[in-house]
């Protein structure tokens, strides 16, 4: 009684908390950077193959490139080619890597380079080995263009990429030095401080070892080299195409001393330097200051305080939600910031420790970003389980059957009542409507009912989905950021899903027995949910990976134990975690580097109740100690000091709960 006149003396102060705090305005968009590989040597580049096998490739500047196969953290060498690239100067080395669009079946590829031997910028072809696909022959098929280069150490250019006319091009700095002394960018018979662009598609043994596409501004008897496709051109360090249905080229071109610009590149487009450096002319050609003559930067920023150097990023067209379709995402070298443009407005979304030298897509359009101490990160939004007000922290949460009420308590101190739910229900909270807020939920097994109150705008949402029995396992299986509905029918060990991304549609798959205890979460990284089920009887974990279909088996338990699955390492995967009732310890094997961790922390009535309640980004262990002063104990992972809260009564259901009901 004690707990329910608490409860009931907040009610009025939270009125307006319920619509500001997670029942009706989306949380804003944060994101983290999740730690996805380490102890490489100036990585610069990051990209996959596209040819489905779902691996990323890392360029080294010295001369590198490492293969890592999906689902893992684990990298191997690829392609050495160190002992033909000037790695001297901060700007030289192996720069760019571009998979041929038939490289599945063709297996060509193309690396960027400075030459050892005199610092020239080179394009070779390369070929993966017939009988490896995880590395490449070490000997080139053949040099493609070589482009003299100044003394000059800097401004080399680093990407070369298809285009989605299949011609390959790069972008070449300005040859050096400051202010292009020697007026590369704007000379038409140079390829310094320019877009290229080359058809490759010819045979091995042509001289010269490519052809020119017609349409570019200068071929055939238009004076200029024909290899151009646009000029004006500084260093334009990182570019890459929108891989949507726009087909834009967007390129970070680093300024001098005043601006950092973004440019979309047309064919024979002026982009102006040495100029003007953005929409400022420069006094170095003061007579062609006309602006009408230049094509302006879509956007551009000052190059002030710690800001130094645009890193060009990518357009996102992700599978994960994790940005707005369409949005541009960029850097600043220097600061680390990480920014978006969204067509008028540029954004600083994270103040990062790295030194961002390049970003990357993987297959499915997620991005990750390359820090050049030695690191790779992914871009992922920030998010935890049963989070109602949107501050990315689980929040204490219990539904209370007797009342069909929920009752909140958020990690500001404010907290929250709702109405939602008769006796019987089964809490079933998750994110719906991908607003980065969990969704107040039940499943009703009498009438196979899923009720859903939109966090995003207050509506319900009915569903009828399931028999008698089932037991909910709700979670992402499509990687859309919204929740699917779905079933684990003990009776036919069969799993029923209902994707949000087809709701009309279903998936059914037979996978576990009677006595399974259903654990699905996301164990291989790819963002959406794996099937998985533990079977006590056995202590073994048996899983479906929804990266490659593959089948996994662990033998991690014994009868007894909870699994309460959760990324306890913060690598983007689900680690197999177990509590343990009658010893009151957490057994958890942690992805990341594979390790068993055992942690006393709880009592034999507890319920586990993993999640992130210290918004670090990692979950940490807690469990619900029922009866009527009801307490949470977390232990948080951000700093190892614990949270006790008196939140509760007895027959209340903490939400998330991990034991099978």
């Amino acid at each position: 009684m004690k707990i329910r006149g608490i409860f009931l003396s907040i009610v009025v102060a939270i009125v307006v908390t319920a619509s500001a705090a997670g029942q009706g305005s989306p949380s804003p968009l944060t994101i983290r950077l999740q730690p996805f590989l380490s102890g490489l040597s100036l990585p610069v580049q990051v990209t996959s193959a596209r040819n489905g096998s779902k691996r990323l490739f890392v360029v080294q500047q010295r001369g590198i490139i490492r293969v890592v196969q999906p689902g893992t953290n684990v990298f191997t060498d690829f392609l050495n080619i160190s002992s033909v690239v000037s790695s001297s100067g901060n700007e030289r080395g192996l720069l760019g890597l571009a998979f041929h669009p038939q490289y599945s079946t063709n297996r060509r590829f193309f690396v960027y380079y400075t030459r050892q031997a005199d610092g020239a910028i080179e394009i070779a072809e390369y070929q993966a080995s017939s009988s490896n696909p995880n590395q490449a022959d070490s000997t080139p098929v053949r040099t493609i263009i070589t482009i003299p280069h100044p003394s000059f150490s800097n401004h080399n250019g680093a990407t070369v990429a298809f285009g989605p006319d299949g011609f390959l091009y790069a972008g070449t700095g300005d040859g050096g030095s400051g202010n292009d002394p020697q007026n590369n960018a704007q000379n038409i018979n140079v390829l310094l401080g320019k877009f290229i662009r080359i058809d490759i598609n010819t045979p091995v043994g042509q001289s010269p070892a490519y052809n020119i596409p017609p349409t570019n501004p200068y071929a055939g008897t238009v004076p200029g080299a024909d290899e151009i496709y646009a000029i004006g051109m500084r260093n334009p360090y990182r570019f890459s195409f929108d891989r949507g249905g726009t087909n834009q080229l967007w390129v970070g071109d680093v300024g001098q001393d005043a601006i950092e610009e973004v440019d979309i590149i047309t064919v024979g487009g002026n982009y102006g330097w040495r100029v003007y450096e953005g929409t400022n002319c420069t006094g170095n050609d003061p007579t062609l200051c006309n602006p009408s003559n230049y094509i302006p930067p879509v956007f551009q920023y000052a190059n002030a305080g710690a800001r130094c150097s645009v890193t060009g990023g990518v357009v996102y067209r992700g599978t994960q939600n994790t940005f707005p379709n369409g949005t541009y995402l960029h850097a600043d070298y220097c600061t680390g910031e990480i920014f978006t443009w969204n067509g008028t407005t540029q954004t600083m979304l994270l103040d990062t420790p790295r030194l961002l030298s390049s970003f990357g897509e993987d297959e499915d359009g997620e991005v990750y970003v390359t820090g050049l101490s030695g690191t790779v990160d992914k871009i992922v939004r920030a998010k935890a389980s049963a989070d109602f007000d949107g501050d990315f922290r689980t929040d204490l949460s219990v539904f209370r059957p007797s009342e069909g009420r929920w009752i909140l308590l958020f990690a500001n101190g404010a907290g929250l009542i709702q109405q939602f739910g008769l006796s019987g229900d089964q809490p079933v909270s998750e994110d719906y409507d991908a607003d980065n807020i969990s969704d107040i939920a039940v499943y009703r097994s009498s009438n196979n009912g899923w009720y859903i109150l939109r966090s995003s705008n207050s509506t319900v949402d009915t569903i009828t989905f399931g028999l008698e029995g089932d037991i909910p396992t709700q979670g992402d299986y499509d990687g859309d950021a919204r929740a699917d509905v779905a079933i684990y029918r003990p009776a036919t060990g069969t799993w029923w899903i209902r994707r949000s991304t087809s709701p009309g549609n279903f998936s059914a798959v037979r996978f576990g027995v009677a006595t399974d205890i259903p654990a699905a979460s996301d164990y291989d990284g790819d963002g959406k949910y794996d099937i998985c089920v533990y079977r006590p009887s056995e202590g073994i974990w048996y899983r479906i990976n929804s990266l490659n279909d593959s089948f996994f088996a662990a033998r991690y338990g014994i009868e007894e134990d909870i699994p309460a699955p959760g990324d306890f390492d913060g690598d983007g995967r689900s680690d197999l975690v177990l509590y343990r009732p009658s010893q009151g310890i957490w057994y958890s094997f942690l992805s990341a580097n594979s390790s068993s961790l055992a942690t006393r922390w709880g009592i034999s009535t507890d319920i586990p109740v993993t999640g992130d309640y210290d918004g670090d980004g990692r979950d940490d262990i807690a469990v619900f100690r029922p009866g009527p002063g009801a307490q949470w104990y977390i232990l948080r992972s951000s700093n190892g000091s614990m949270l006790a809260t008196q939140w509760g009564t007895t027959g209340d259901i903490p939400v998330p709960r991990y034991d099978a009901p």
